[in-house]
């Protein structure tokens, strides 16, 4: 007779993961988050571009509208008196309204001291600009830039003018392909008047140089004196698909700490800005580039070590002038066609900077990206 069985207990089967499965889990999540965030980061880049692209796009096909109303293009700014073409384009950009609370003929873009609630609706005509300028109009900024922040800003008159929230922009108008920098030309007042940069060239007044959105002659150049056309179209005869008529540029603004005090004569800034500025008006048109750049200057150019900020080193004031972006390898750029390019800042320079001039009988379009 067989003695009974007695069953055996088996342990229980443990439920979950143990450490060495958790570990190996753990480690093939991490290799492909790895794998896939520069795929995301790609990704959301070239979501930010073609934003950009659509951004300067919408600026060519308003500064197109502006010639076909007023038969020629919007000047670079007021000269002596301190709009930008940028607000002399808003009506065809949607932004009628605002462009309605502006002012222009000598009337100031900042204040002797700082408006904390300058408002559009206020009934003084200055605080009405400076609240304009303090506005965030997203057709001005490129989304991929790292300066959307408002910035405090002194000019650099004496006193210096303020304003409280100033807004920065990204998109400059191509002024020249030719002259690196935006010294003032051997004539008028101011600051230190350069006769001539480089070796030995022409420091030109921004009425008499080569890109597509210029100033008028000096006698010409105030909005009383013949309003807010410049050149034509027909001007640009190195034909419209060859011609670049805006582009990108990062600005370089200083911390907040540092714009709260007036900005030297005879220093400079890398500050752009939309709608309108007190440094364009200060020195009789001087400071382009706060709304302008050129293409004599190699895109993405490298910061200055030395000499910052100073308009007495032709590096810096190379710097200032110069296109740029945070898109990896180049910027964007508006054509006067209205069509976009990316091009690369392996570009040739010879053939950049003769993108930038209007009538220098080159035809170099093929050597940019399509």
């Amino acid at each position: 007779m067989e003695k009974n069985r007695v069953p055996v207990d088996h342990p229980a089967k443990p439920k979950g993961f143990t450490l060495v499965e958790l570990l190996v889990v753990i480690a093939i999540i991490g290799i492909l988050v790895g794998l896939l965030l520069p795929a995301v980061q790609s990704a959301r880049g070239a979501a930010r571009r073609m934003q950009c692209t659509n951004r300067l796009k919408q600026l060519g096909l308003a500064i197109h509208n502006f010639e076909s109303a007023y038969k020629g293009l919007p000047m670079l700014g007021e000269a002596q008196e301190g709009g930008h073409w940028s607000a002399f384009i808003l009506p065809f950009m949607e932004q009628q309204g605002l462009y309605e609370k502006l002012s222009f003929g000598s009337v100031n873009w900042a204040s002797s001291a700082a408006i904390n609630d300058a408002s559009l609706d206020s009934p003084n005509e200055v605080f009405r600009q400076i609240a304009a300028c303090e506005l965030s109009v997203t057709g001005f900024q490129c989304p991929s830039s790292t300066a959307l922040e408002p910035i405090f800003d002194a000019s650099c008159y004496s006193p210096p003018w303020f304003v409280a929230a100033r807004q920065p922009a990204n998109y400059l108008a191509v002024v020249t392909g030719r002259q690196p920098n935006d010294w003032k030309p051997s004539f008028g007042w101011g600051r230190t008047n350069r006769g001539t940069w480089g070796d030995g060239q022409t420091t030109l007044h921004h009425s008499e140089l080569d890109g597509m959105i210029i100033t008028r002659e000096p006698d010409k150049a105030r909005i009383s004196q013949g309003g807010m056309v410049g050149n034509r179209f027909r001007d640009v005869i190195d034909g419209l698909s060859n011609t670049l008529m805006i582009g990108e540029a990062e600005p370089d603004l200083f911390p907040p700490t540092d714009y709260t005090r007036q900005e030297n004569q005879n220093a400079g800034r890398k500050d752009h800005w939309a709608i309108g500025g007190d440094d364009f008006d200060n020195w009789e048109g001087t400071d382009w580039s706060e709304m302008g750049g050129s293409t004599a200057v190699a895109i993405n150019y490298q910061k200055p070590v030395d000499d910052r900020f100073s308009d007495r080193s032709e590096t810096w004031a190379a710097y200032e002038v110069s296109f740029g972006s945070n898109h990896p390898g180049g910027a964007q750029f508006c054509l006067g066609d209205g069509s976009v390019r990316f091009i690369t800042e392996s570009v040739d320079q010879v053939v950049y900077s003769a993108l930038g001039t209007r009538d220098g009988r080159e035809v170099e379009a093929n050597e940019i990206e399509q």
